[in-house]
């Protein structure tokens, strides 16, 4: 059994493309029975394409294709990932293994064109991923440190949740992420493979030691947004995006992790000193929900506040649990003492 060749190594995991149907030699015209006509916008791109893609299925992966009328020009979108490559999954998409994906859209007739062609679609919702060996015990401790360091935030869909079925942990939404707030999102592949993809993993990984295998990944959603993150690009084709750099693409994954995170901060200590008994109280309240209860601050304030009628009460106290909060709270060191938790957070690039 062979061990992950580039683990540790940014690669693409899934992209969005788009080609305009007038460059192509010919496309699969059953497609064009679900025909939007939308904006630019990606959140609609995103909900509509979900909604009405044609799927493709193969030997334990599907491919999801779309025709849109983007500011008035017809464009085939397809949706490609690493399941499409097979047992070379764990490499992602490159320059090495996209002339799979081409054959596999012109052997099934999904569309003609060259590969050139292909090359030329422009790139969207672009996942970009790194893998990582970290035991099971390192993991929850890990996914405890970042639901902990997460930025808070009031606005709905954004901020840190977390999910049982793959020990996860996801900043915002997919479909609502931005430059600001990028959809971020860590989860155990191991389990991942095991519960969701089986079929695929057992037909196509078995002979890959996947165990105790996390997945890391941020998606770059638009042109725009390539461009905030690497000011240098010219074009955001897709074969300028598979050209990246290992820098450039360590530089994308470092963003993804330090907009949705506060900042790492060794060696601080958590200070009681100028407490007085009540605030000292109150300081461990707040230590027990968001140390031992993974609340965030917002989530644990309010429930603190719920035993409070009055609104002045109401204030102050929200107030006061503020300040220790920034004083006291806010000053532990997070950033756990396991040597390879360290190291993923280095290799990510979280500042």
């Amino acid at each position: 059994m062979s061990n992950i060749s580039n683990l540790t190594k940014c690669s693409i995991d899934s992209i969005k493309l788009r080609i305009p149907l007038y460059l192509l030699d010919s496309y699969d015209t059953t497609i064009i029975r679900n025909q939007t006509t939308i904006n630019t916008d990606t959140d609609e791109i995103e909900r509509e394409f979900k909604e009405t893609s044609k799927k493709y299925q193969f030997d334990h992966f599907k491919l999801d294709a779309n025709i849109f009328r983007v500011n008035s020009v017809d464009c085939l979108i397809l949706l490609i990932n690493s399941k499409h490559l097979g047992e070379r999954y764990f490499e992602g998409i490159t320059l090495n293994t996209i002339k799979i994906i081409y054959h596999i859209l012109i052997q099934n007739d999904i569309m003609q064109c060259s590969f050139d062609t292909l090359m030329k679609a422009q790139a969207t919702d672009t996942d970009f991923k790194k893998d990582f060996h970290c035991i099971i015990d390192e993991y929850k401790q890990m996914i405890r440190g970042l639901f902990v360091m997460g930025k808070a935030s009031n606005i709905r869909d954004r901020g840190a949740r977390k999910h049982k079925s793959d020990l996860g942990i996801e900043f915002n939404k997919r479909a609502s992420g931005t430059i600001a707030n990028p959809f971020t999102k860590v989860y155990h592949k191991q389990i991942e493979l095991e519960q969701n993809s089986f079929d695929f993993s057992d037909y196509y990984l078995n002979d890959i030691n996947y165990k105790d295998v996390i997945r890391i990944e941020t998606t770059i959603k638009d042109k725009q947004h390539f461009k905030s993150v690497l000011p240098e690009l010219k074009d955001t084709n897709l074969s300028t995006i598979l050209s990246l750099s290992t820098k450039q693409k360590d530089v994308i994954m470092s963003n993804g992790f330090n907009r949705n995170l506060l900042p790492r901060i060794n060696n601080r200590v958590y200070k009681k000193e100028g407490l007085n008994s009540r605030e000292l109280f109150d300081l461990q309240l707040l230590d027990i929900l968001i140390n031992d209860n993974n609340y965030t601050f917002e989530k644990a304030i309010n429930q603190l506040l719920v035993t409070q009628n009055c609104k002045v009460a109401k204030s102050r106290l929200k107030s006061s649990m503020s300040k220790i909060y920034s004083d006291h709270i806010n000053e532990i060191n997070y950033v756990e003492k396991s040597n390879n938790i360290n190291l993923i957070y280095d290799q990510i690039g979280w500042n």
